[in-house]
């Protein structure tokens, strides 16, 4: 019988959540002591100061088990339980706060080794809970997973020194697929999870020779380096133990512990990076750039067999949009898409190279329209248009996350081939905000509520690039940064999603009840920039905005905003204080 290995891995969804502001501790914890078994058939059980693992009782006894396991395992009714990798380098174990906050609880753990300590979301739902926040602080972004406490137990057999998964669980993987899916349909998309993260170990594992289902680079040293990666950065699952596990060849096997013991920083593709260009050389081997080897922009090199593989998406038959005007821009060149194969980016057929960041398009948007979302990107990223990027610590970043500006037919997936191709297959990192061809609009540039492209383009530059730059300044956590600190100021108070009613002082006033605090805190720095631009003032414009945001000028922004306007303003961030005009025509200087 084949059996598949279980994995005691734990993916919470998609940054590190801003931990814990001053609300007490709640009395009672409605998901404490309930075993919830997650997608690999593991359970797990939340209590006041500690997270543990759960095996079913399948052998006489939890004494038993913990001699077959190495690690000391106490009984609980049927079930034995175990501290969270309590005896490994990578301590989860206590949990030093849960607080609940009207709609959710907010879990923190102290982690050794890693980061001090790790903050997520825990959503009650019918049947189990969702996690809304993941330990890989660049992967799977808007992912959430799931736990669920409606299920059978999973049946597990003792096999080979270790605890297996039998073949014959695969019914209670449907189930489970079944109601992640429900979930995913459901709840989740309330929550604004853009997935729910579903993807079990058996389904890495075609064969026992093709290392958990991932493709691997043929050279050795590269192969533990990918393993580190493709678990830390690009969401993976245990790929360093199915390095450890099934890799051929581990004569490079002390680079993984290194690279894991001595990780002290968030971002793991930087810290392995920097590693590589330190230490290659002691390998006899020489320095590469890991974004590019191991195809981190379209997310990493792929699963043999499994669901990573792209959902089937028919293109359809779109005819070009052509244009009879005059395009805005004569800088850049409308190109063929470079990447068709790349996960879901085949539907788009127009791309335009800004600084080698892309803007693509599907056929439904005119060539203007996408000259113009890359001129507005160009006049964003060198707002002098002297030629130069104004900021490139910031363009690096962008650069290194491979940061596109989707353009897409329309809202409707039945519309839009590329939408629906996009949202199905896309798993790269360089996405914040996508663009709609009716709201992209050449002939009325930056004109509120006519050409949303400065917003979307600005909320892009904003999260994926300022966010992690200059985390003292921009954190979109409360209590984080700057930025945070203004945004309470503005709206009277720190919300964690907006209240029945603003206080009366309050000059930002979003109501969304779908934005939390991360999402309220962007829309907030792309309304001070445009205002500082002088994009909204005039009285009509000023007249729709005022329900959300009053300061509609720099005049009212300098006084109304004294916090906001200092920061945006200040000039070792280089944000852009020009309005773009959808014309890019960089003049060098002599």
């Amino acid at each position: 019988m084949k059996v598949i290995a279980l994995t005691t891995i734990l993916l919470f969804s998609a940054s590190l959540a801003g931990c814990i502001g001053e609300e007490e501790k709640s009395d009672e914890v409605d998901f404490f002591g309930v075993i919830y078994w997650n997608q690999d058939g593991i359970g797990m059980i939340w209590e006041e100061d500690t997270r543990y693992t759960v095996l079913p009782l399948i052998l006489d006894s939890c004494e038993e088990m913990s001699e077959a396991l190495d690690r000391e395992l106490e009984e609980r009714g049927d079930f034995c339980a175990f501290e969270w990798y309590g005896q490994d380098v990578y301590s989860m174990t206590t949990i030093s706060e849960t607080v609940y906050n009207g709609d959710y609880y907010e879990t923190c753990e102290n982690w050794g080794g890693v980061v001090d300590e790790l903050c997520y979301d825990i959503h009650l739902i019918e049947g189990g809970v969702i996690s809304t926040f993941t330990f890989h602080s660049n992967g799977y972004a808007g992912a959430c997973e799931i736990y669920l406490d409606q299920i059978d137990v999973p049946n597990i057999e003792y096999y080979n020194d270790e605890f297996w998964l039998s073949e014959d669980a695969f019914d209670w993987h449907s189930e489970f697929a079944s109601s992640a899916g429900d979930a995913e349909d459901g709840v989740a998309l309330e929550l604004g999870c853009d997935s729910v993260i579903y993807q079990p170990k058996y389904l890495m594992e075609s064969n026992e020779d093709d290392s958990c289902g991932m493709y691997w680079p043929d050279d050795p040293f590269k192969a533990v380096i990918y393993s580190f990666i493709a678990e830390y950065h690009l969401g993976y699952g245990p790929a360093v133990g199915c390095y450890f596990g099934e890799y051929p060849d581990l004569s490079n096997a002390d680079v993984a512990d290194e690279l894991e013991q001595n990780w002290d920083t968030n971002n793991a593709l930087e810290y392995a990076q920097d590693w590589v260009d330190e230490n290659a050389e002691d390998y006899d081997m020489g320095t590469f750039d890991v974004t590019s080897e191991f195809n981190i922009s379209d997310g990493g090199l792929g699963w043999i067999n499994s669901s990573h593989n792209n959902q089937t998406t028919d293109c359809g038959d779109s005819e070009e949009v052509l244009d009879t005007e005059e395009n805005t821009s004569s800088f850049f060149n409308i190109e063929a898409n470079p990447n068709p194969e790349s996960p879901g980016m085949k539907c788009f057929t127009k791309y335009v190279d800004v600084f080698g960041l892309g803007v693509y398009a599907e056929s439904g948007l005119s060539d203007a329209q996408v000259l113009h979302a890359a001129a507005v990107l160009a006049e964003l990223l060198d707002n002098d248009e002297d030629g130069v990027i104004d900021d490139q610590m910031l363009f690096s970043r962008l650069e290194n996350m491979s940061a596109i500006v989707p353009m897409f037919n329309s809202e409707d997936p039945d519309e839009s081939p590329a939408l629906d191709d996009f949202f199905n297959n896309y798993n790269g990192n360089g996405v914040s905000a996508v663009l709609f061809a009716e709201e992209v609009d050449p002939d009325r540039p930056m004109v509120w509520g006519s050409d949303a492209t400065i917003e979307e383009i600005m909320h892009t530059i904003n999260h994926i690039g300022h966010v992690y730059v200059y985390p003292d300044a921009f954190g979109l956590q409360p209590d984080s940064s700057l930025l945070s600190d203004a945004m309470d100021a503005a709206r009277g108070g720190q919300f964690q999603s907006p209240p029945d009613n603003y206080p009366e002082d309050a000059w930002y006033h979003y109501d969304d009840t779908t934005c939390d605090y991360e999402c309220m805190a962007i829309e907030y720095i792309y309304w001070a920039q445009v205002s500082n631009m002088e994009i909204l003032n005039d009285t009509v414009t000023c007249d729709e905005i005022a329900n959300e945001w009053e300061p509609c000028s720099k005049e009212l922004l300098e006084s109304m905003d004294v916090l906001i306007y200092a920061l945006i303003t200040d000039p070792q961030y280089h944000l852009p204080q020009n309005a773009p005009d959808g014309v890019y025509n960089p003049q060098s200087e002599s």
